[in-house]
């Protein structure tokens, strides 16, 4: 069923301003960037507190389970930990947390786990074996991704006068 008109759908995207989509990617662009500078600085921050501050406790493996995880056409192997650990004073924490596969192979249901946390703030904790809250790649992508998003935006905001004057 091939035909020569149009759509709705793209009568209507069509009849939208190259100047809104193109404030929606600056917009995105930001907001891209800010996300990604605010989880770089908080999980540098959590790491480092966790290095200088942190206390460790042992707490105790309540379930381990494997999987695939999909992500678009890819998936993945993961090896996830359920744990619970009773910081100094306060309540017991439960938490799950994924693991490397050698890492996760080690540990036993009801078997201990060695937990850092951080004394009044036992939310913000690692187990060991767990990678670092912050990693170069997330930057680099929100870095990246903002980046271009803020491109495209230029890109359609400088075309826009352009556009209304060959009209």
């Amino acid at each position: 069923m091939s035909t020569d008109e149009p759509s709705a759908i793209n009568r209507w995207l069509a009849k939208i301003p190259v100047s809104w989509i193109g404030r929606l990617f600056l917009v995105s662009g930001l907001l891209f960037w800010v996300g990604g500078a605010y989880q770089s600085i908080t999980g540098l921050d959590h790491d480092r507190s966790l290095e200088e501050k942190g206390r460790v406790v042992e707490g105790t493996v309540l379930e381990k389970v494997a999987g695939r995880k999909s992500t678009g056409r890819s998936s993945k192997n993961i090896y996830a930990v359920e744990f619970r650990f009773s910081p100094s004073r306060g309540e017991a924490v439960t938490s799950k947390v994924e693991l490397d596969k050698e890492v996760w192979e080690q540990l036993q249901v009801a078997g201990p786990i060695f937990v850092t946390y951080l004394p009044g703030e036992p939310e913000i904790h690692r187990v060991e074996g767990q990678d670092a809250e912050f990693q170069l790649w997330k930057l680099f992508l929100a870095v990246a991704g903002g980046g271009v998003m803020l491109y495209v935006s230029t890109l359609l905001l400088s075309d826009e006068p352009r556009r209304d004057h060959a009209r």
